[in-house]
């Protein structure tokens, strides 16, 4: 199974990202980043186990700046 991360350029971002979609009630969890990823973020990033999209949308629209997305398996 795979999990969808959403890559954020900080852990700043990421802890905004959590905080919003919990008032959304949507689980969200902070993770490090794989490393084949940490390129792109600062190593933090935002797992959201249901409805990756629609937690996507939100945060745009709450103005957190994404820089992607990937999926990973679980482990």
């Amino acid at each position: 199974m795979e999990k969808q991360l959403i890559l954020v350029p900080s852990v700043t971002y990421a802890m905004k990202a959590k905080r919003i979609l919990d008032r959304y009630k949507m689980k969200a969890y902070i993770e490090r980043t794989p490393k084949t990823h940490q390129v792109y973020s600062c190593g933090y990033c935002v797992f959201v186990p249901e409805n990756p999209q629609t937690a996507h949308d939100i945060l745009l629209r709450h103005g957190i700046r994404i820089i992607g997305r990937v999926a990973r398996d679980s482990v």
